[in-house]
């Protein structure tokens, strides 16, 4: 007869509860919301549940609930920064896409209060494309990379639709020279997305826009206006009435002045693709302060407290993966029109914040070949912000993963608005699984 092996509790075999667990009572009166932060599980659980993961280290390691709690992160058997950094590590190795943010042009047409860019006149040159094309290809080679995304930004993009169209074909070209899937997306303030200009981004593999409203006409006007002060609401409203071949994402950036039309327009979005037979999508982004914030003479008043809070939350998931940000890759770059080189989207154009040039940049030799290292170097490092004992010791870290970097480098506030109260963020993810009528209780968000 076989000795009989001793049944060993939870704890005894190594279980401990996660340090990353977020819990409340169900607004519906279910049984207690449970999310972990790091795995992304999040479930309603019963009363019964809930007191057996409060019991769990005297649970026998067989009983079923240890299983559940594991499988849904909500208990773990190892260390879970340890995990994260390790994740973070393993991401940054991993060499799969080469990421372009192209601006043909910084110029644009409108003057947004709030814009953080410096809009210069000005088109790329044929020498800067061509300065673009090598780069491109230096990073595919070193890379060995299998996708090539290419996002088109500016000032307004549009405004070099000609140079869109041709650059494109170069860049489709090369892409299939290394055999690499070509995608690209555009960010555009909509007035000239015209039937002629949407058409040609089809042909060249745009799948996806964004474009800007608002508010609904005057509220919009007030901050997306012309040079000149008139308006742009009904421009762009009419273009996207028109056959669109690809979806467009309607983003809000939301201020004091504009938080209370938030559901106004999201109905109105919602109309206007069902109206056009077009794919619109509508999301919230908070107007925060850049290194130009009040700078071009309109105060913006931004929303704080609560309000804050409950637009960041609605648009968050619940974890972001190993990286929080394309400029955290060593092969994710910024091109402006003179061919400068960033690492992010808010520090284009600002040419102190520009750490070397297409021309120049080896990625093979990233350090030595750039013109200021340190603006390399602090964004890509920036994925490591474990060593931050502040996000180190916050039960938020995986959720948020040290926050946005040029937050964190320029602006010295990373953290989310609702990181004194993440009931908050439990209530958003919640309203978000009913309003997807889920079956399961179990639900990714």
């Amino acid at each position: 007869m076989e000795p009989k092996i001793p049944v060993r509790t939870a704890k005894e075999a190594g279980w401990k509860l996660s340090r990353y667990n977020l819990s409340m009572p169900s607004p519906g009166g279910e049984g207690y919301i449970i999310v972990n932060l790091f795995t992304g599980s999040f479930a309603v659980y019963s009363s019964l549940e809930v007191y057996l993961l409060s019991v769990f280290e005297r649970l026998s390691e067989k009983h079923p609930a240890i299983r559940m709690f594991s499988e849904r992160g909500l208990i773990v058997n190892y260390d879970e920064l340890e995990a994260i950094e390790t994740l973070s590590r393993l991401a940054m190795g991993i060499n799969d896409s080469v990421s372009l943010t192209i601006c043909p042009t910084m110029n644009c047409n409108f003057d947004c209060p709030y814009c953080f860019e410096n809009h210069v006149p000005g088109k790329m040159s044929e020498k800067t494309q061509d300065d673009v094309i090598d780069l491109t290809r230096r990073m595919m080679k070193i890379s060995r990379a299998k996708k090539l995304g290419v996002t088109w930004f500016g000032g307004e993009p549009l405004l070099a639709a000609e140079i869109i169209e041709s650059l494109s074909k170069r860049l489709m070209a090369l892409s299939e020279e290394y055999g690499a899937d070509y995608r690209a997306s555009i960010v555009t303030n909509g007035y000239f997305l015209n039937t002629e200009n949407a058409e040609m981004l089809s042909r060249v593999k745009v799948e996806t826009a964004q474009v800007t409203i608002d508010g609904i006409g005057d509220s919009h006007d007030r901050t997306r206006h012309l040079k000149n002060g008139m308006g742009s609401f009904d421009v762009i409203t009419d273009n996207l009435r028109r056959p669109i071949p690809f979806p467009v994402s309607i983003r809000h950036n939301v201020s004091v002045d504009n938080y209370v039309e938030i559901e106004k327009l999201k109905n109105y979005v919602s109309e206007l693709a069902s109206e056009s037979g077009n794919k619109l999508s509508y999301n919230t982004a908070l107007v925060h302060e850049s290194i130009v914030f009040g700078e071009r003479g309109t105060d913006i008043s931004l929303v704080e407290g609560d309000d804050a809070a409950c637009i960041e939350a609605r648009t968050r998931k619940i974890s972001n993966g190993p990286l929080f940000c394309g400029a955290q890759h060593p092969f994710s770059v910024c091109i402006d029109e003179k061919g400068k080189l960033y690492k992010c989207w808010e520090c284009i154009g600002h040419t102190e914040m520009s750490f070397g040039t297409a021309a120049e940049w080896n990625p093979a030799d990233p350090v030595k070949s750039s013109e200021k290292p340190d603006l390399l170097t602090c964004f890509i490092n920036s994925a490591l912000s474990v060593r931050d004992d502040t996000c180190r010791n916050c039960k938020l870290y995986p959720h948020c993963l040290g926050g946005c970097p040029y937050q964190r480098i320029y602006m010295h506030n990373p953290c989310p608005s609702y990181k004194e109260k993440p009931e908050i963020l439990l209530r958003s993810f919640y309203e978000r699984m009913k309003s997807k009528d889920k079956t399961d209780s179990q639900e990714k968000i």
